[in-house]
């Protein structure tokens, strides 16, 4: 592949292999398999595309595609972690409002079925009172 070709053609020859493989990975969405610490792990992509490791570094334009890719790929992972961690918070956040809002209203029920239950009771004192008074009951006139 690189016999009797220059370096500068070699290198067009690694930028297009890069531009490429990052292309195949993003029509197969499984960059995450050669991801490593948040990054596209060089040595497995100089394997798989048959060149040295140092390419990735020392050819500019492999190493601001592979930068690139990085960034999109594995930044967007932990924005989308960040994004759902603050959602998660947010939701314990309301859940604890709203079980503060439930455990006052329940007390506020309880309460009034207490009030319910007195006045229930004070209501059948009150018309077996009226029948007496009705019946003619002794000591009652009307």
């Amino acid at each position: 592949m690189t016999k009797g070709k220059n370096g500068q053609q070699i290198a067009q020859e690694n930028i297009k292999l890069v531009q490429t493989w990052i292309d195949e990975r993003n029509a197969a969405r499984d960059w995450h398999e050669y991801e490593y610490s948040g990054k596209i792990n060089r040595r497995v992509l100089a394997d798989e595309l048959g060149f040295a490791k140092s390419v990735c570094t020392q050819n500019k334009a492999v190493r601001e595609l592979i930068e690139e890719a990085d960034s999109y790929w594995f930044r967007k992972i932990d924005e989308d972690k960040k994004s759902h961690e603050a959602a998660r918070e947010r939701a314990e956040k309301q859940s604890g409002m709203v079980a503060v809002s439930n455990n006052a209203l329940s007390q506020r029920i309880a309460e009034l079925e207490a009030e319910n239950r007195q006045l229930q009771r004070e209501l059948t004192k009150f018309k077996k009172q009226q029948m007496l008074v009705q019946s003619g009951a002794a000591g009652f006139k009307l």
